[in-house]
């Protein structure tokens, strides 16, 4: 055997080598792309690109005051110097105590504050009632931002959302503190429309963001039921933004604009982990799985397919997981409010109360964990003085409360997971 032989043989072998390596990848790589193709066809998105709202708000063809983004920037600096006015209270333990009374100190802080900036609050309000929220988009003169880029663009626009959710809950305590209930209820009425709005934004952290501002706003709804009587009109908004709410599909579109800057995120790897990692297919796989699950509550989900391989999906799968954990616990607890909601615009005792003649459709009562009815438990509560309208330290009088909660993910109660059913309810 001469030596050209055996050199042809050495390639040979060489070339088979690079075929038994490379067809393999060849082959993911085709069926990743036609998987993005088939996407992108579904008309979901697959690049950063497709992230934001690219339009120019001046080109919509809708009226003024339909962008609550541009609404909200009107009035930006003077609601910066009002967080800055109110910081002592909002820094406190007692800006979600919402047991105890308001300190006078507090009160008088709230007071000043919102005398000198009284144009804050009104054009929050008004915020809440335009047409969208226009978040930014990640496309820029030289093309679009990298994935990290534009996350930090989020992240500045979420300490924004943040800033106004808590100035908005700060004017509602005042009002309820002022004895005004019905204007404190109006204005969470406010804030949770607003969320709705802000919600249509990419990823779980902006999702995420929103419901924390939301369940602030349940809070101090239930806080001020749990004892307050409302006007009609009051709990048929109250009903009716969160009817709203139970109808909107932004989970889902969430979890697709996840799966879009996860794409980028992985496109955005060096070449060689990209091409020689099974990354791309193993994220589409996990991630459809969490679409195709969508709102479908726990208790119907059928089984679920094998866990990811990759350790970055595996990541990626963590932060979805706590935004579908995020998206019950709102669920739940919006449900329990229009229960407790029904309750006291019917003005019903402990014995009246029916699950089926609150007039709620069955799913709007119903635990997603468990598939049966959300518990309802009457509890008697104390009440203090400025919770009656009196002013003054102390606690005067008792009255019924209820405790609306889920049984939790686990329906085979311990003590912790009754902890964390009670978590996801209303209590006085």
């Amino acid at each position: 055997m001469n030596a050209k032989t055996i050199s042809l043989g050495c390639l040979g072998l060489l070339c088979v080598g690079l075929l038994v390596v490379m067809f393999p990848i060849g082959l993911r790589q085709y069926r990743s792309q036609a998987q993005l193709q088939a996407i992108a066809a579904n008309g979901d998105p697959v690049s950063l690109s497709a992230l934001g709202d690219p339009t120019p708000v001046s080109v919509w063809p809708m009226a003024d005051k339909v962008d609550a983004r541009r609404e909200i920037l009107q009035v930006i600096e003077p609601a910066e110097e009002l967080a800055k006015v109110l910081h002592p209270y909002l820094n406190s333990d007692a800006a979600t105590d919402l047991h105890e009374p308001l300190s006078a100190p507090h009160v008088a802080l709230m007071e000043e504050g919102f005398r000198q900036h009284p144009e804050v609050l009104p054009a929050l309000r008004d915020a809440s009632h335009c047409q969208r929220y226009a978040w930014p988009s990640p496309l820029t003169p030289s093309g679009a931002m990298l994935p990290q880029q534009y996350m930090q663009v989020l992240l500045k626009e979420v300490s924004q959302l943040r800033m106004v959710g808590r100035l908005m809950l700060c004017g509602s305590r005042f009002l309820a503190t002022k004895g005004k209930v019905d204007e404190s209820a109006m204005l969470c009425v406010d804030l949770i429309r607003l969320t709705g709005l802000q919600e249509t934004g990419p990823t779980v952290v902006v999702y995420q963001t929103n419901v924390a501002i939301r369940q602030a706003a349940v809070d101090q709804l239930n806080a001020i039921m749990q004892t307050q009587p409302l006007d009609p009109g009051t709990h048929a908004a109250i009903e009716k933004v969160l009817v709203e709410h139970e109808s909107s599909d932004v989970f889902l579109h969430t979890l697709k604009t996840e799966r879009a800057y996860g794409i980028a995120s992985i496109q955005s790897m060096p070449a060689v982990l990209r091409v020689f990692s099974n990354q791309i297919p193993d994220y589409l796989a996990a991630m459809q799985n969490q679409i195709d699950r969508g709102k479908t509550p726990p208790c119907d989900w059928s089984a679920n397919r094998g866990p990811p391989t990759e350790v970055m999906t595996q990541a990626a799968m963590t932060a979805v997981d706590s935004g579908r954990a995020s998206f019950e616990r709102d669920r739940i607890r919006c449900r329990c409010l229009r229960i407790l909601n029904a309750i006291r615009a019917q003005d019903l005792a402990a014995t009246e109360v029916d699950l089926d003649q609150l007039g709620l459709p069955a799913e709007a009562t119903r635990d997603p964990y468990s598939g049966r009815p959300l518990q309802i438990e009457p509890v008697e509560i104390e009440l203090g003085r400025a919770e009656l309208g009196q002013t003054g330290p102390g606690w005067i009088a008792s009255g019924e409360g209820w405790r609306i909660h889920s049984v939790g993910p686990n329906p085979f109660q311990n003590t912790a997971n009754q902890a964390n059913g009670e978590d996801l309810g209303l209590a006085p």
